[in-house]
């Protein structure tokens, strides 16, 4: 064999050059503000405007370098497609609006002045990890998004909580990396590739022929770290205790930025090798751990959260619960459903707004002493705040899927594809879950509306950044509920 074929070497064209524009945009933003951040005393600022020129020159190269066809970067290593667009803008979008969220909170709990170029390298791993087919490569997005994050969830120094959840993140976060990549080091000593297609192709030529172990061990072990990045049960346990403990807009970042990278990355292995035909019946096994795992995913996540009073970890449970619908959508898709992979799509994109518009909230009701707000801080909101109110009220209505909110379409799209794939008794399992974690959802409007103020009840801050992510937020939701069809065609 030749050096040639050994390590090919691959140019990069004009056009994939422009296609790269929003991965190179956010990586130099991430040096830059990483850079700034020790200069005092402006640093903090210096950083913080770094972040948004490079995140909005990001989202508008991205929406204007929209490709006719994929654009294969050196050898499909990088896929420059519409999905890598869609999810590498809501990235963008969830790092953006998390820089907007810490303004004034970044101060207010002595957040060191390397959040925002944390913020960066984290949204750059994650665009990483939505345009990549190479699953050496895809290690590489998934490791830079968790290093910086980790350093995120920690970073509220005088806090003993922050600390124990950034320490437990990394403890997991560490162990879940490491079966990921013994599971790609599986399908690479199997398949002789990382690609994802090769390694699809490869994994059909061999179930042929039986039912070879190491193949299906080294899937399982990938499925399982794609699993705790979503956080399904049982890899959800380290998602209570670190979205409380983080800050409040670290965990709104967390809840949708990190759980839309790793939505797209897992759509698109999905598509190239969790489809293969015959991997769901063999034997029946992987079919039915899926189903367990949606079904149980489903009922823990709304029935532990009907006992929360602290309101991130509350929505903390909720989004274990939305990872069951996520689920349920992507067994849809593995089972031939093509349609579900739109509804994959806009449910995420769905998610993503309504949950950044919640944290947005919690982070101008968050406690000066403790960052957790609670139920009895919402307490006489609707008197007081009475536009904060009515925002969160209609956050917490679309999480519940209510019409006409964007919630209620999210959850409908999936629910049809279900329906559609044959799965009409895990959808009326999923249809019994969001009712019961409708409850935990309208619970925070009877505090607002319904209970009277406490006399220690302190002064919500008034961030311009937060409130902004707020309005805006609010305004997509109702939009998105109006206009659902437009979002979910959005693949097309």
């Amino acid at each position: 064999m030749s050096f040639e074929e050994l390590f090919p070497i691959h140019f990069i064209a004009a056009e994939q050059w422009q296609a790269l524009i929003p991965l190179i945009v956010m990586s130099v933003s991430a040096v830059l503000a990483l850079l700034a951040a020790p200069w005092k005393p402006k640093g903090r600022l210096a950083s913080f405007a770094v972040l948004t020129a490079g995140s909005v020159l990001a989202l508008l190269s991205l929406s204007f370098s929209v490709p006719d066809a994929p654009v294969s970067v050196l050898g499909g290593v990088l896929v420059i497609d519409r999905l890598s667009q869609i999810f590498s803008a809501l990235t963008v979008a969830a790092g953006l609006a998390a820089a907007f969220m810490t303004l004034g909170f970044d101060q207010r709990e002595k957040l060191l002045t390397e959040v925002y170029s944390l913020i960066a390298f984290a949204v750059v791993g994650m665009m990483i990890l939505v345009s990549t087919r190479d699953l050496m490569v895809l290690f590489i997005g998934l490791e830079l998004m968790s290093l910086a994050v980790y350093v995120l969830v920690g970073m509220r120094r005088q806090s003993s909580d922050a600390a124990e959840a950034g320490l437990k993140y990394f403890l997991l976060g560490g162990v879940a990396s490491a079966i990921l990549l013994y599971g790609v080091s599986l399908l690479y000593g199997s398949t002789g590739s990382l690609k994802f297609d090769v390694i699809g192709q490869g994994l059909s030529r061999l179930w042929q022929n039986g039912t070879p172990m190491l193949p299906v061990l080294g899937l399982v072990m990938v499925g399982i770290g794609f699993l705790f990045k979503i956080g399904a049960v049982p890899f959800h346990v380290w998602i209570p205790d670190v979205y409380t403990g983080a800050s409040t807009p670290v965990t709104g970042f967390m809840i949708s930025g990190v759980k839309a990278a790793a939505i797209g990355s897992l759509l698109r292995f999905s598509s190239d090798v969790f489809s293969l035909p015959g991997l769901l019946s063999v034997g029946g096994s992987f079919y039915w751990i899926l189903w367990t795992i949606i079904a149980v995913t489903l009922l823990f996540g709304a029935l532990v959260g009907l006992r929360q009073t602290n309101l991130k970890r509350m929505l903390a449970y909720s989004t274990i619960t939305h990872t069951g619908y996520v689920l349920l959508g992507f067994l849809a898709l593995i089972i031939g459903q093509e349609s579900a992979s739109d509804a994959i799509v806009s449910y995420t994109l769905f998610y993503v707004v309504m949950n950044l518009g919640g944290f947005s909230v919690l982070t101008l009701i968050s406690p000066e002493h403790s960052d957790e707000p609670t139920l009895q801080d919402l307490a006489g909101l609707g008197q007081r705040r009475p536009y904060l109110a009515f925002a969160l009220s209609l956050f917490l209505l679309s999480m519940a899927g209510i019409p006409p909110t964007a919630g209620f379409f999210g959850k409908y799209y999936l629910f049809m594809s279900a329906v559609s794939a044959g799965e009409l008794g895990l959808t009326i399992l999923a249809v019994v879950g969001s009712v019961i974690s409708a409850v935990f959802y309208l619970r925070p409007l009877v505090y607002m509306y319904m209970r009277p103020q406490g006399d220690d009840h302190g002064v919500e801050a008034r961030w311009v950044g937060s409130s902004a992510v707020v309005g805006l937020a609010a305004v997509l939701t109702l939009f998105m509920g109006f206009v659902p069809s437009w979002f979910s065609s959005l693949m097309k």
